[in-house]
């Protein structure tokens, strides 16, 4: 496994299907890239994809 240095910019796409337990095979891979991210500190994001989130999810 290659390793990441830069910071990656995750999108709202990212944390909806980390939440759709329907999405058999995009649910597992987002939850992945984000528990990866965490770990590394390398995941950053904007206040237009956190007020998106809060809109898909509420």
């Amino acid at each position: 496994m290659s390793c990441m240095t830069a910071p990656v910019f995750v999108d709202t796409n990212i944390f909806v299907y980390a939440q759709q337990a329907n999405e058999q095979t995009k649910q597992p891979l987002a939850k992945e890239w984000l528990e990866r991210l965490w770990r590394d500190h390398l995941g950053r994001t904007s206040m237009q994809v956190l007020n998106e989130c809060y809109v898909t999810y509420t």
